[in-house]
């Protein structure tokens, strides 16, 4: 629900804050507030964990970054579906990481999955429009995401993983963002209904939803 949403508050806060910006302010958002909610934690950090964090945190910024960019050049409900296709593609890449085959359910869901694809982002002249490849790309992503998270919470706190991962994403945003975006929006994100749209992706989309991701798949 929480994920649902955000993807309408991205498509309008676009057309004030860069995506990549955007990304930058969400990640630090969320992952400042996370860690001092959870500072005690993160004294029990070790190699493995910190080292494990940073790779989630490469596939998290990847997925949002081909996610972001291409809502730009589609309509947030493709941008949301086409995203989601990390649902189909998770069976096969968690037989292919770990090994375990997945169900026929999953090969005759995959299929149907397709079909809707194909209804959804084929135009007219059966072309698929650049918006529509960059946000298939994301949900390659994030189903890697999902898997690595599978691996590494199994034997790791699922919490300072997210604070890690977080925080890595915010740092890559950075990092990238004046060469993909170019200057600072200092006049834009002083809008108020810009700066509530960012806490949203911040403390909701981002902080709430992937710690409660995190956690879960540990169980």
């Amino acid at each position: 629900i929480i994920w649902g949403f955000a993807f309408v508050v991205v498509k309008n806060s676009l057309d004030y804050v860069p995506p990549i910006y955007m990304l930058a302010f969400r990640f630090t958002i969320a992952s400042v507030v996370l860690a001092l909610i959870f500072l005690p934690r993160l004294k029990k950090m070790n190699k493995s964990t910190f080292f494990h964090g940073m790779i989630l945190g490469v596939f998290l910024f990847l997925a949002y970054a081909f996610q972001t960019v291409g809502i730009q050049f589609t309509t947030a409900g493709k941008n949301a579906f086409l995203t989601t296709t990390y649902v189909m593609m998770v069976p096969f890449l968690h037989w292919i990481f770990n090994k375990t085959k997945p169900t026929w359910y999953a090969v005759v869901a995959a299929i149907i999955t397709l079909v809707g694809i194909g209804f959804l982002s084929l135009q007219g002249d059966f072309s698929v429009n650049i918006g529509d490849v960059l946000t298939i790309i994301c949900g390659f992503f994030f189903a890697i995401h999902i898997i690595f998270i599978a691996r590494y919470t199994q034997n790791q706190d699922p919490i300072l993983l997210t604070i890690l991962q977080l925080g890595f994403s915010a740092l890559f945003s950075w990092i990238l963002a004046p060469f993909m975006d170019g200057k600072f929006p200092l006049e834009q994100i002083q809008k108020p209904d810009v700066i509530i749209s960012m806490f949203y992706l911040g403390l909701f989309s981002t902080l709430v939803g992937f710690l409660l991701q995190n956690v879960c798949q540990k169980y």
